[in-house]
């Protein structure tokens, strides 16, 4: 095993930076004649005791296939068929070779040259270890007439120490409402604020978040899921930051009370009874009566808590208010959970992809919802939000990465299967804005939006393919 000059076991060294060739790639794809930079973890504690080396042998190949998930290459200084010089292209995916240059981002930029591609940034998430102080040295600050600044990429870094945060919060909310204690709202509302300013600069971060979590409890990923939403849905019609914010602790708050409801409601896969329907139905008293005993509830919070769950024509509970007596925050509410329902995996029923979500939305509209909050919502995260996957027109799964706020339907993707849906080992990014061409020559573009899981591509592990 040849190892390099940086002899360090701390950061990653420096001589695959601007004039370097850095890669991720998972494990099992590795190979004799790449160049090992970084591993998915810390160095001590695996076989490699010295960063940086060459792999040589068989040997070290299957010991480093055994220690870690993925790794970090630099091409420049692997040989033979793994070598690249620095600045030269990486290695296209089955589309990489038919789009023009402007229209692929490189699934894996050189580390050094100022700007995190997206598959670092997830990589660096995953790893668990970025606290607040680390995310702005790595991301830097949002500068408002920089866009670049404001990137998902550097975003989903700024804010991933912020939802760890907001993660530890909800659980001793949690285990307050599990043993009779009242809940420290104001904490609550403090971590709302903070992802407030995330969804400010970049909404697609949280929502890629929240989409790379796994969470052992539908209730606590729901939770997190309809706060996400509420935040930037209010944000996307203009709230001033304390109605946002309000939403926002609404969403973590309104199903709460599901915490004191029996497990086997809670957990049964087939249709509920009667009796267990408004067993059920009890927690929407239960989340008010814990909202209530904060002694500064924050203007609001009550209303849309308390009303969440009633519908325009009158069927909704727990008082079955209609139309205008609702109130549009609580109105806003109850589609955000309608929505982010039918989009999750439950004990009972499979997840609908976003836009079977949305067309049953639709049918909604007028009858269970006002229209103007249907097509409102529908405005604001579009037909293929962040995280969802879709079909492409040459039979490749991608994945979007960030929406183009003025063309909704012209997403940035990340290509994760080939045509025959085998992983795709060099993942490329497409901005379909720029109308990148396919090997017959003709545009991209998404024939259809996937559900959750399609095809077995796992959110929190899709990257690693």
């Amino acid at each position: 095993m040849h190892t390099g000059d940086d002899k360090r076991t701390g950061s990653p060294p420096t001589e695959g930076g601007q004039d370097g060739r850095r890669e991720l790639i998972a494990a099992t794809d590795a190979s004799i004649g790449m160049f090992v930079v970084e591993l998915d973890r810390p160095w001590i504690g695996t076989p490699f005791l010295l960063q940086g080396f060459l792999i040589e042998d068989d040997e070290t190949l299957d010991r480093l296939r055994d220690s870690c998930r993925f790794l970090y290459i630099d091409r420049s200084r692997s040989v033979g068929e793994h070598y690249a010089a620095p600045g030269s292209t990486n290695p296209a995916s089955t589309v990489g070779h038919s789009v023009p240059r402007r229209a692929v981002l490189e699934a894996v930029a050189p580390s050094g040259a100022g700007q995190l591609s997206f598959l670092e940034a997830l990589a660096l998430v995953r790893k668990g270890s970025l606290d607040a102080a680390a995310a702005r040295r790595l991301a830097g600050d949002a500068i408002a007439d920089r866009p670049e600044t404001r990137s998902v990429e550097r975003e989903i870094i700024r804010v991933s120490p912020v939802v760890a945060q907001t993660e530890a919060v909800f659980d001793q909310v949690i285990a307050d409402v599990r043993e009779n204690r009242n809940p420290d709202i104001g904490q609550v509302t403090g971590c709302v604020d903070d992802m407030l300013q995330s969804v400010k600069r970049n909404p697609d971060a949280l929502l890629w978040l929240i989409r790379l979590k796994k969470y052992d409890r539908y209730s606590y990923q729901h939770a997190l899921d309809v706060t996400v939403h509420l935040m930037v849905f209010a944000h996307s019609l203009g709230f001033s930051e304390d109605g946002a914010t309000v939403m926002g602790v609404a969403g973590m708050m309104q199903d709460v009370g599901k915490i004191r409801l029996p497990e086997r409601v809670l957990q049964k896969a087939g249709r509920l009874s009667q009796l267990e329907m408004e067993i059920a139905k009890s927690h929407v008293e239960f989340s008010t009566r814990i909202v209530l005993q904060d002694p500064k509830p924050m203007p609001g919070l009550v209303e849309i808590v308390s009303r969440h769950h009633e519908r325009i024509d009158g069927t909704g509970y727990p008082v079955g208010l209609r139309n205008g007596a609702i109130g549009l925050r609580a109105e806003m509410s109850g589609l955000v959970d309608t929505f982010c329902a039918m989009t999750s995996k439950r004990a009972y029923e499979e997840p609908l992809s976003t836009q079977r979500a949305l067309e049953a939305l639709v049918r909604m509209r007028d009858v269970k919802f006002s229209a103007n909050v249907v097509d409102g919502f529908i405005q604001c995260i579009g037909l293929y939000p962040a995280g969802t996957l879709v079909e492409l027109n040459t039979g490749e799964v991608a994945v979007v990465i960030a929406q183009n706020r003025v063309r909704r339907m012209l997403p940035r993707v990340l290509v994760l299967l080939c045509s025959d849906k085998s992983p795709n080992r060099h993942p490329p990014t497409l901005d379909l804005l720029y109308s990148p061409q396919t090997p017959a020559g003709e545009p991209y573009r998404i024939l259809r939006a996937l559900p959750v899981g399609a095809y077995g591509i796992d959110p929190s592990e899709f990257y690693l393919s």
